[in-house]
């Protein structure tokens, strides 16, 4: 199992995180959980919050397929996994997010 906690950003930041989180619910495995969306709101900046335990790849899949699809709408994601290390989904291809969730999900184990 791995741990990540997913920050959506942007102008529509509650309403994009709504939607990852029912797309994350709709496609969770065996032994996966998402938590309900958490939204932070400071004078400059919304983010929404989901936390994520994973098994597998789906989760990864299922994160760079939705933010493909809306990344001209200014959407951003980024990934804290629960090895530390901090992933924006726009700086990766959905191969190296895969990857990625396997790298973490071994080393917590």
């Amino acid at each position: 199992m791995g741990t990540a906690a997913l920050e959506v950003s942007g102008p529509d930041a509650a309403r994009w995180a709504a939607e990852l989180h029912a797309a994350l619910a709709a496609n969770a495995g065996p032994g996966d959980g998402v938590s309900p969306v958490e939204v932070q709101r400071s004078a400059d900046v919304v983010i929404a919050v989901i936390g994520l335990v994973f098994a597998g790849v789906g989760a990864a899949k299922t994160i760079w397929d939705w933010w493909h699809s809306r990344r001209a709408e200014g959407v951003t994601v980024t990934i804290l996994l629960g090895d530390g290390t901090r992933v924006d989904v726009s700086n990766v291809s959905g191969g190296e997010l895969e990857i990625a969730f396997q790298q973490v999900e071994s080393r917590q184990r």
